[in-house]
């Protein structure tokens, strides 16, 4: 059967379609248990009869299983329903890089920050012997801070199972292929690094390095055509970074660089130094004291506060970041928005070991009441129908945002004139149009 929106597939509700590939359609589902919401993929329903596809789908899921890295997109669960598979994974709240790229193009050192760590997350994979042969732009998420998550392990493999790849057969996408691949011969993680080549000659040029009119003439270059080096094209290129993509496009892997690391060596400060933050994102300059943010500080404070706030975690973190140029300031940020002191004591305690906080500050988070923020306003107490309004509204918003709907609502209720305010300054913090509009829907008029 097809899936559609609104159906539940064992704890999950589907809320949205966030695309379909080859293989299969992706969902925005949440979890009716925890309210998580996460993304859910299953085989499409016309491929339901092509016998190799339940062992591919099951061979990425387990490829997934036993990856944990900052740049990889993390698998929740897997299950079982009418007799077909369902891989659970992390929601990534961003677009592809082939998107970013279309839409708003991009600055170079950006370019090589997300390189250098789609390049640590190869190296990472490689050394656990997974191959993943289809990096290309349409398979590397970035968030909005600035993190890029490689995706799509459908055809990645483990090094010596080759149990689904027939001979002669080629894998992966044509444009961004090995010259191995086209041949359908044996792959390693130089053919990863080919292809990495190939996608960061197109985010530093705007031009893909192989071009053709027709499927041969593509697969031809690949193995016999000499791209244009990117300096020719992209003049404000240095000499050292066109050379080094030319370098990961060699056609014998031998003469390509032989690992994931020294390819992000050679790309230079902006790949190597991948913790620092985007330019977009930060701001204002961290102070001669500041310790800037690693991306994987990124990943571990969004997972620490949607644990305690819930999905709105990850826009917190977002906005935490934009407007804080230090781990310190960034963690106070977010600590406002723990509504449980202990909870908020213990998020503090446990980033203090990152970084100290200064002790006033931290002094002050920490004893800060539990009761709602509202309560501590120099404004008069609200009337017995306003509070029941408060409590009702604070329900509505739960369902999309977790528990920091107590303090969203509460704060907009300091300046707020009418309910009809508040309504409309809430629904901007919904992070979708559509649950944006079911919220204005619930309230009452």
């Amino acid at each position: 059967m097809a899936f559609q929106v609104g159906d539940t597939i064992g704890d999950y509700r589907i809320e949205s379609v966030l695309g379909e590939g080859g293989m299969g359609q992706v969902f925005r589902v949440r979890n009716l248990l925890s309210d998580r919401v996460e993304a859910m993929k299953i085989v499409l329903p016309r491929l339901d009869g092509d016998e190799r596809l339940p062992e591919r789908f099951l061979r990425e899921i387990r490829v997934l299983a036993s990856l944990d890295h900052p740049h990889i997109v993390a698998m929740r669960t897997a299950l079982r329903v009418e007799n077909r598979v369902a891989l659970v994974m992390e929601l990534v709240d961003g677009v592809s890089l082939y998107k970013r790229l279309r839409t708003e193009g991009l600055v170079l050192n950006n370019a090589l920050r997300y390189a250098g760590q789609v390049l640590g997350a190869l190296g990472y994979a490689h050394t656990r012997g997974v191959v993943h042969r289809d990096i290309k732009p349409d398979n590397i998420l970035v968030t909005g801070a600035g993190i890029a998550k490689l995706t799509d392990f459908g055809v990645a493999f483990f090094a010596g199972d080759r149990s689904l790849t027939s001979t002669g057969a080629a894998v992966g996408s044509l444009h961004y292929m090995s010259p191995e691949q086209v041949r359908g011969g044996e792959v390693d993680g130089r053919s990863d690094l080919y292809s990495v080549g190939i996608t960061l000659y197109e985010l530093t040029t705007g031009k893909r390095a192989i071009q053709g009119d027709s499927s041969w003439s593509v697969m031809n270059g690949h193995l016999n055509q000499t791209p244009v080096p990117p300096i020719e094209i992209n003049p404000s290129l240095s000499r050292d970074l066109s050379d080094a993509i030319l370098r990961a496009l060699a056609k014998s892997p031998g003469d390509r660089f032989q690992t994931a690391e020294e390819f992000r060596a050679a790309l230079g400060e902006d790949a190597v130094t991948v913790s620092r933050l985007p330019d977009f994102i930060a701001r204002t300059p961290a102070g001669p004291t500041a310790a800037p943010l690693t991306s994987e500080q990124i990943v571990k404070l969004e997972s620490a506060i949607v644990r305690a706030v819930g999905p709105i975690g990850k826009q917190l973190v977002a906005r935490a970041v934009r407007s804080n140029s230090s781990l310190p300031a960034v963690c106070q940020s977010l600590a406002e928005n723990i509504p449980d002191a202990k909870e908020r004591e213990a998020f503090l305690r446990t980033w203090a070991r990152e970084t100290p906080t200064p002790p006033s500050r931290t002094s002050q988070l920490s004893n800060m009441p539990t009761a709602p923020m509202v309560e501590r306003t120099p404004t008069a107490s609200p009337t017995p129908l306003e509070a029941e309004l408060l409590r009702t509204v604070k329900q509505k918003l739960a369902v999309h945002l977790g528990p920091i709907a107590n303090i969203m609502v509460d704060r907009a209720a300091r300046t707020a004139r009418s309910p009809r305010e508040l309504y409309e300054a809430l629904a901007k913090q919904i992070p979708t149009d559509t649950e944006r509009q079911a919220f204005l829907r619930s309230l009452p008029r």
